[in-house]
């Protein structure tokens, strides 16, 4: 399984022992020490780390999270996933599965060997209650696992393009900035007077994400459950006018179970990293964290605004700008495909840093849909469930 994550040179097969299992409480310590031990590379090292409980989000109602494992001699050395939801395709709620969170211990050897071991070993598993459709992310820069995955080796799956998704990181605002449009319908929190109840707010989530590819669909038991994940209903943002949901935004903070941690920086990004932050402040673009701090990140999702409804989106992600900074967040991060309109329109009042990814349907033999399944609307995942 792919995903964000896949990031470790591939070497001819030798070293691994031992089969691939589908993991289990037991098996959370050593997984999260792979995660916390295994930084993915780049100018800037990060890992992607699950503490205090890798398990924490499993149990989430309308989802089906499979993590599997290998081990040498009790160390786990590679870990993938998949979340199975009910997603928007074509329009129409479908069993979707994501495939991500793919770690590889930095000394395991045979990684070829691993990586088609575990695939093979997903596919058994699918086999009795099978997704409709799987997809998954690679960042785009990451070339060397494009040209592994999309060469569709023996033993592996087809990997779909479907198209590049951007992921922006906005610094937040100390003070309101002044209305860009001045006719929009006022924001409103999920607390306030005015604002949208919880069922409202589901059925508008649900009928424009109808619109996106692979937008998740809703049911009112998982969106019950989104407190205990650290989205309380207050956290919710929406423009409405007459009763009618126009656009809704939601802060959420998923620090308390889910940690981007910044692991070491390139020397000479190192060396410039106090002039680089010294320009931020005066661009007013994200800052460079020291080494060893965690992201203090919130997503901007849900994110529910129609495509042309450019207006409300950016008042939205303005007032979102401005609520964050008093929680202690320092970073907004929302996510757009790259030919969605409303990133055009979101770059001209906003100053960010923007980060690309490859959107694919994954899909094996008689196991999964395929790309030419899927109509022309736009991609639309949540980024928070990316």
């Amino acid at each position: 399984m792919a995903g964000t994550t896949f990031d470790r040179e591939l070497m001819r097969p030798r070293g691994v022992r031992g089969p691939f299992a589908l993991a289990t409480p037991a098996d959370d310590a050593e997984i999260r020490r792979l995660l916390r031990e295994n930084p993915m590379p780049g100018r800037i090292a990060l890992t992607l780390e699950r503490e205090p409980n890798y398990f924490a989000d499993a149990n989430w109602p309308g989802t089906i999270k499979q993590t599997i494992l290998a081990k040498t001699d009790g160390r786990v050395v590679c870990v993938g996933s998949c979340v199975i939801r009910e997603r928007f395709v074509n329009g129409q709620p479908r069993r979707v599965g994501y495939l991500g969170g793919l770690r590889l211990e930095a000394q395991a050897a045979g990684r070829f060997d691993i990586l088609r071991r575990g695939y093979q070993f997903f596919r058994e598993l699918q086999t009795g209650a099978p997704a409709d459709f799987y997809f998954t992310s690679i960042a785009t820069d990451n070339l060397r696992a494009r040209s592994f995955l999309e060469r569709g080796l023996p033993g592996m799956p087809t990997y779909e393009f479907l198209g590049e998704f951007v992921t922006v990181l906005l610094p937040v605002k100390r003070r309101s900035p002044p209305r860009p449009f001045s006719d929009r319908p006022p924001i409103r929190a999920g607390s306030e007077n005015g604002a949208p109840d919880g069922s409202e707010l589901l059925d508008g989530l649900n009928k424009l994400g109808r619109q996106h590819q692979f937008a998740a669909c809703w049911s009112p038991q998982e969106f019950d459950a989104l407190p205990a994940l650290g989205l309380p209903m207050e956290n919710f943002y929406s423009a409405s006018i007459s009763g009618r949901l126009r656009a809704t935004a939601a802060l959420w903070d998923q620090r308390t179970f889910k940690q981007t941690v910044i692991r070491r920086y390139a020397p000479w990004l190192a060396v410039t990293r106090p002039a680089v932050n010294l320009a931020a402040c005066l661009l007013g673009t994200p800052r460079l964290p020291s080494v060893g701090a965690t992201l203090a990140q919130a997503f901007v999702s849900p994110l529910a605004v129609e495509p042309d409804n450019v207006g409300d989106l950016i008042a939205l992600v303005a007032e979102l700008r401005v609520r964050a900074a008093g929680r202690g967040i320092e970073l907004l991060t929302l996510g757009l495909a790259a030919n969605d309109p409303r990133l055009a329109a979101l770059r001209r009042p906003f100053r960010g840093r923007e980060y690309r990814s490859r959107l694919y349907v994954v899909r094996w033999p008689r196991l999964g849909g395929a790309a030419r399944e899927l109509d022309g609307r736009c991609l639309g995942p949540e980024v928070a469930l990316l």
